[in-house]
């Protein structure tokens, strides 16, 4: 079960939660000690480990869009300073410009994780509960996945009410959530890649 694996008592005592507000709330983050470890796989070859190197690829194309949307964001912030330009719910044509560009891009890339995650559950999860061994993993990783994707729906949550109505706290609310998801992001990615690297080349999961 994903709340056994991702409790929120962890979520409370995670470096990630620590001064982050209501915005957060309900979200369970990654604790890499919980993490289970994959089992090495006897008689893998080079070939099958470069293989399995191949998900990396995958993630180094999300990151290269993770980090196109930061840019927009970051834009998007610097014209709002210190929120000070964003007064009784109005923002300048320039600074809803750079807002516009950020929330295309940020749909668009929480469009493409969720394919990516899709794929995973769908097919290549899958191949890899041939190996007893990989369970423990592959529930953790699909765990991981759903705080991934709470937090996709909390941005795009916050996105929809910055347009609606862009006070201060909402725009600090969008800062706050995103910076974690991109750090929740790339830890899953590095978890996913270093357990799953043998068994993807050994089992033809990829």
């Amino acid at each position: 079960m994903a709340s056994d694996i991702l409790d929120t008592a962890e979520a409370a005592a995670s470096p990630l939660g620590a001064g982050l507000g209501r915005a957060l709330e309900g979200i369970p983050f990654l604790d890499d000690a919980t993490r289970p470890k994959a089992p090495t796989i006897p008689g893998v070859t080079p070939a099958q480990r470069a293989q399995g190197r191949r998900l990396a690829l995958y993630h180094r194309h999300h990151l290269a869009e993770l980090a196109a949307v930061r840019v927009a964001l970051d834009r998007f912030l610097a014209g709002a300073g210190a929120v000070e330009a964003i007064t009784d719910g109005v923002i300048s044509l320039s600074l809803a410009e750079n807002y516009r560009a950020f929330g295309n891009l940020c749909g668009r890339q929480c469009h493409l994780l969720q394919m990516h995650h899709d794929i995973e559950e769908g097919d290549m999860y899958p191949r890899l509960r041939q190996a007893a061994g990989l369970h423990q993993v592959l529930d953790r990783l699909s765990a991981e996945h759903c705080t991934v994707h709470g937090l996709l729906e909390r941005i795009r949550d916050i996105v929809q009410s910055v347009t609606l109505e862009p006070t201060a706290e909402r725009v600090l609310a969008l800062r706050e959530v995103y910076e974690v998801f991109e750090r929740v992001v790339v830890s899953h990615f590095g978890y996913e890649e270093r357990e799953l690297e043998e068994a993807i080349g050994y089992y033809d999961a990829l």
